[in-house]
C-alpha cells in the first residue's frame, strides 16, 4: 500500500524521493500512459472514425490524421511536448526559487508519476468508446500540394478552351490539386498538369476531372474542411485536460514539498504550465 499510496499522492512521493528519487518506477508508468494514449489513439482512428469525400466515386489521399501510423506518431509526440512543457517550468522555478540546490531528478520522476492520469482515463473511458457508434466525415473541400502520380489515367477536360482529354502519364505532376464538394459537375481540379508521355513532357495547364486513378502518389502536404469538423471525441477530449490538470497539480505538490517552495510561487507556476499547454495546443 506504500507504493500506491506514493503514485496518487505527490506528498507521500516527494517525502520518499528524500531517500530515493523512484526514477524507475516513473519510467515504467509513463511508458504505460504512453502506450494506453497509442493504443486508445489508432483504436479510434482505425474503428470508430469513417472519414469520406463528400463526392462519391472520388479516390484521393485520406488525411494523413485519420491513418493509424499517423496516430501512434501524434500521440507520442502529444505526450512529449506536453511532458517537455511540464518539466520545463518546474524545472526553471526549481532552479529560481528552490530553497537550496538540489537535483532536478525529482521534477522528472514526479511528471513521470503524474502521467498516471492519463492510463485511469484510457481505462475510464473504454466503456464509453468500446460501444460508441461510428463518427461519419465528409470531407467537404481539400488541397494537396507538390502532387506526383506515377501511371496517371485522368478523363477530364482542359479549363482553358473545354476540350476533352483522355490521357495516360508515366508522370504527372501538379503544384496543387483541389477537391470542391460544391462543384458538382468537375469537384476536382489538377492545377498547371506537366505529364510525361512516351518520354516527352506535355504541358496540359488546368483539368477539371471526370475520372482519376493511379499506380502510386507522393505529395508535400495536405489541408482540408470536413463535415461536421473533425476533432476530438466530447469524453475523451474532456478526460484529457482532467488528466493535464491533475498532472499539472501533481508535480507542483510535489515540487513543493521536496525542494521547500512557497505556496505562491507553486501556484504561479501551475498557472504559467497551463498557459503553456494552452499556446501549444496541448489543453
Amino acid at each position: 500500500m506504500k507504493g500506491v499510496r506514493e503514485i496518487v499522492d505527490p506528498m507521500s512521493l516527494a517525502e520518499a524521493m528524500s531517500e530515493n528519487p523512484r526514477f524507475k518506477r516513473g519510467v515504467i508508468i509513463l511508458l504505460s500512459a504512453l502506450l494506453s494514449h497509442i493504443a486508445s489513439s489508432v483504436y479510434y482512428v482505425s474503428e470508430k472514425l469513417h472519414v469520406d469525400y463528400a463526392s462519391s466515386g472520388i479516390e484521393l489521399p485520406r488525411p494523413p490524421i485519420t491513418e493509424a501510423p499517423e496516430a501512434v506518431f501524434l500521440a507520442t509526440l502529444y505526450l512529449s511536448m506536453g511532458f517537455l512543457a511540464v518539466i520545463g517550468v518546474f524545472s526553471i522555478t526549481v532552479y529560481l526559487k528552490g530553497s537550496e540546490r538540489r537535483s532536478l531528478i525529482p521534477v522528472f520522476s514526479s511528471a513521470m508519476h503524474g502521467f498516471l492520469a492519463f492510463t485511469v482515463a484510457t481505462l475510464l473511458l473504454l466503456p464509453i468508446l468500446l460501444p460508441a457508434p461510428p463518427t461519419n466525415v465528409a470531407i467537404t473541400y481539400a488541397e494537396v500540394s507538390e502532387v506526383k502520380l506515377e501511371n496517371a489515367r485522368i478523363d477530364g477536360m482542359l479549363r482553358s478552351n473545354g476540350s476533352v482529354l483522355t490521357i495516360t502519364a508515366q508522370v504527372l505532376r501538379s503544384p496543387r490539386l483541389v477537391y470542391n464538394a460544391s462543384n458538382h459537375n468537375h469537384p476536382l481540379l489538377i492545377e498547371s498538369a506537366a505529364a510525361r508521355v512516351s518520354d516527352q513532357i506535355v504541358s496540359l495547364g488546368d483539368i477539371m476531372v471526370e475520372r482519376l486513378s493511379w499506380d502510386r502518389i507522393e505529395f508535400s502536404g495536405y489541408s482540408f474542411v470536413s463535415e461536421p469538423v473533425l476533432s476530438r471525441e466530447p469524453w475523451s477530449a474532456l478526460a484529457t485536460v482532467l488528466s493535464w490538470l491533475w498532472l499539472v497539480s501533481y508535480v507542483g505538490l510535489a515540487c513543493k514539498k521536496f525542494y521547500r517552495l512557497s505556496s505562491q510561487t507553486v501556484t504561479l507556476s501551475i498557472i504559467i504550465t497551463i498557459i503553456v499547454l494552452l499556446v501549444f495546443g496541448l489543453l
